[in-house]
């Protein structure tokens, strides 16, 4: 049964890496071969692989789509299968919905929510999937629980795909959200009931306006981080306490754990010990368990709050069967019921970084009985030696989680803080034991008295203030860590592991020892390789930020950045969170020159951004920025026409603007990057009448290989005669997906196709980078090349 068990998970987790998703014959060759398979005796175990294919793609599809990939006459006999797809809806025309409001909605978000999906073009829905909704311009706020009828227009979410950054796609979906609808009218509101959750979550918001803390209140109750500021987010992400603020195992745990210590010590006081039989033990179980569903409840029944209390709810039910079953066999089925439960859990980091947390706080109970149960003796411990006994086992936790946690810490965020033991063996009781506690008492108590519950509510307002004011300067210790580096204490901590594994193994130490052996010749090998390439090549890699534009041209000691990305009304920016993520991962603190090609925020955006985290040799404006301040030590200078420098073994030569105009499109500081074999031409936001001047001024030094389509591909630029006088074999189009001027234009993909030039777009590819080697170019996409899995391609569903 336990191979079974952990086979299953196996098959889970490799759907992680399908790079699509089973058709309508797949489906039917899984199920033929499942049958098949079942027929043979010995062979019955491998029926799970086919049964676990059916099964994940069924649920993907009816989650994200509200449909499945099988014939129409199938779907309308299935009770919850829709008969059209939500695939074949975002087709950019409007439509008209009815939605049921699914988040918890305050002034800052409420343009921003999530709804359930009831009716479409009057057609009612069998199956109800969630869609993310956008409304720029409300007239109403609406509120969780509330029906409502909207024109919308659908599309695929999302995301930016770049090696270092936050991958939105694969966390939406594991949400279960994979379309978002664009609010274009309101027509009424059907029905006005809201959810007794929204009713609790206005009264608290109202009680907390004036809190210091409001928004980390809410998220520690109704796991609504909205209110948070982007300042105190950053800070809890460079404390590492981000698990602190996401309700999950850790608060469901500890809830139940406190209910039931306080229950049980209530019940055998109240009850006399003769009335204290079978049923004791079960009524403090359900009462404990009942606590924290009303925790979860609160939470909105979040996916990662889903996971922790069904993991609860199996955890009791079992020991409450008084069944002998090991904590590890234990932990297998709670993560197979998790997965079971829902399949796309598999995407969810936080799910992974769960179960090692809980792996590892069993194995130091495994291994350090003693610190974590206390000598066994006859005697009754004093109280002063249960605190130093738990607190030397709060001491061994903390370590071993910072140690062991490591690995997959710098594999999925490239960052950690040196003093996160220090910081999370005080915010882990501090926030787990009172705070929380003082928090849900206030909650509950503001039904019968709003004084009653300020004055639960007010101390944790001010712990939480006084933690962050002791920690305060802690964030300094935060450090970023390149792929390499990372790669390298990955590999270096793991053979410290195999070290100390064979000098405590007792048995088998030759065997043990010449393995070791092995694995530490393999490990210098590997090392050496990545530091004596025999040659190095250079790339060019271009940024999915949307709509604008953010190049990375690097050699193996030199960088030169070309354009910033774009910036927004609200202050967000892609340099915080698509550039300055990727040169980090590559421990890149340094570029040698930063090229802002014009002043456009979609091209300039990200100038202070990234002048603020990056030292910057060589800064050079194609004309005068307008909406940012230049610190006054960078060295500053603007494009004109005949610059040339070397980058590394790179020659780099400016070919416009020749003079500054009214125009800033034809403002752009155009580049030509080349090895003498292999070249890149940058050309910003120039238009035809540029092109012109180009050509007349430079035309024999125009020819590269690869061209970053002038001005994402409007049709005002990209003429058949600049086009002729390039020559590219590859043409870029920095674009947004789905963006409202249509870029790039058709005609414009006619005349590059025309002259057999290949196309590629970051709003459909991702990023994308060109590894110019030995004139001969390496082009990869994120999409299809770098991390090709079903959940990044756009319309696999």
């Amino acid at each position: 049964m336990r191979i079974f068990v952990w086979f299953t998970i196996a098959i889970f987790i490799s759907t992680v890496f399908w790079p699509q998703l089973i058709d309508s014959n797949g489906l039917l060759y899984c199920l033929l071969l499942s049958v098949g398979l079942l027929m043979v005796p010995r062979a019955r175990y491998l029926a799970i692989v086919p049964f676990i294919a059916i099964y994940f793609t069924c649920y993907v599809n009816l989650t994200l789509t509200g449909s499945l990939p099988i014939p129409d006459t199938l779907k309308q006999h299935l009770p919850l299968v829709n008969d059209t797809s939500l695939q074949a809806l975002s087709d950019g025309e409007n439509h008209a919905v009815i939605v049921q409001v699914n988040s918890l909605i305050n002034q800052k978000n409420k343009s921003y929510f999530t709804a359930k999906l009831l009716d479409i073009d009057n057609n009612h829905l069998k199956y109800s999937p969630l869609i993310e909704m956008r409304w720029y311009k409300p007239d109403i706020i609406v509120q969780e629980g509330e029906i409502h009828q909207f024109i919308i227009r659908l599309k695929p979410v999302y995301g930016y795909a770049n090696p270092g950054g936050f991958d939105r796609q694969k966390w939406r979906y594991s949400q279960h959200i994979a379309y978002q609808a664009s609010v274009k009218e309101h027509i009424a509101r059907i029905s006005a009931d809201i959810s007794l959750r929204a009713r609790f979550y206005q009264k608290i918001k109202h009680l907390t306006d004036a809190f210091d803390n409001q928004g980390i209140l809410l998220a520690l109750s109704f796991a609504d981080k909205t209110l948070i500021s982007l300042e105190k987010k950053e800070l809890i992400q460079q404390l590492a306490i981000s698990h602190l603020f996401a309700i999950s195992g850790l608060h469901i745990g500890l809830l139940f754990s406190l209910l039931y210590f306080i229950i049980h010590i209530l019940i055998t006081r109240i009850l006399p010990s003769q009335f204290l039989g079978w049923g004791t033990w079960r009524l403090v179980n359900l009462t404990a368990l009942s606590g924290a569903f009303f925790y979860a409840y609160l939470a909105g029944f979040s996916l990662p709050t889903q996971r922790a209390f069904l993991m609860l709810l199996l955890g009791v039910v079992v020991l409450s069967m008084k069944r002998r079953c090991g904590l590890v066999d234990l932990l297998s089925m709670a993560l197979l019921a998790i997965l079971l439960w829902d399949p796309l859990a598999i995407l969810s980091i936080s799910l992974w970084m769960s179960f090692l947390a809980v792996s590892i706080i069993l194995m130091v109970l495994w291994r350090f009985p003693v610190v974590s149960q206390g000598r066994e003796n006859t005697k009754r411990q004093l109280p002063w030696m249960k605190v130093k006994r738990y607190i030397k086992f709060l001491i061994l936790i903390q370590l071993a989680l910072t140690i062991l946690m490591l690995p997959m810490q710098l594999m999925s965020f490239s960052a950690f803080n040196w003093l996160s033991p220090l910081i999370n063996f005080v915010a882990v009781p501090l926030f787990s034991l009172i705070i929380i506690p003082l928090i849900l008492l206030g909650c509950f108590l503001s039904v019968v008295s709003e004084s009653l519950a300020l004055v639960f509510l007010i101390p944790a307002d001010y712990l939480i203030s006084l933690f962050f004011e002791l920690f305060a300067r802690a964030e300094q210790f935060y450090s970023y860590f390149s792929v390499f580096s990372a790669e390298n204490n990955i590999l270096i901590m793991s053979l410290i592991l195999v070290v100390i594994l064979v000098y405590f193994q007792t048995k088998h130490k030759l065997i043990n020892f010449f393995f070791a052996v092995i694995y530490i010749l393999t490990l210098a090998v590997t090392l050496w390789q990545k530091n004596h390439q025999s040659y190095s090549p250079w790339y060019v890699e271009v940024f999915d930020i949307g709509q604008g534009l953010a190049v990375l041209i690097r050699t193996q000691d030199k960088v030169l950045l070309y354009d910033s990305g774009p910036r927004y009304p609200s202050g967000y920016s892609t340099a915080s969170t698509v550039v300055l993520p990727y040169l980090q991962s590559l421990g890149i603190e340094h570029l040698d020159y930063f090229v802002i090609s014009h002043s456009d925020i979609d091209h300039a955006g990200g100038v202070s951004v990234i002048s603020e985290k990056v030292s910057i040799g060589q800064l050079l404006l194609g004309e005068p920025l307008t909406h940012d301040s230049i610190n006054k030590d960078i060295n500053t200078q603007f494009c004109h026409a005949g610059q040339s420098w070397l980058l590394g073994e790179l020659n780099v030569d400016v070919f416009a603007p020749y003079k500054l105009t009214n125009n800033n499109n034809n403002n752009s500081c155009v580049l030509r990057i080349s090895d003498t074999e292999l070249a890149v031409l940058l050309t910003g936001d120039i238009e035809k009448k540029q092109e012109a001047i180009l050509m007349e001024k430079h035309q024999d030094n125009l020819i590269s290989n690869i061209l970053l389509a002038p001005h994402h591909g409007s049709k005002h630029s990209s003429s058949e005669g600049f086009i002729a006088s390039v020559k590219p074999q590859w043409v870029v189009f920095s674009a947004g997906f789905l963006n409202r001027w249509k870029f790039p234009a058709e005609e414009v993909k006619v005349r590059y196709k025309n002259q057999s030039v290949k196309m590629v777009n970051t709003g459909l590819n991702g990023f994308i980078r060109f590894k110019m080697e030995k004139e001969h170019i390496q082009m990869q996409t994120y999409r299809e090349d770098l991390a090709p899995y079903w959940y990044h391609h756009l319309f696999s569903l």
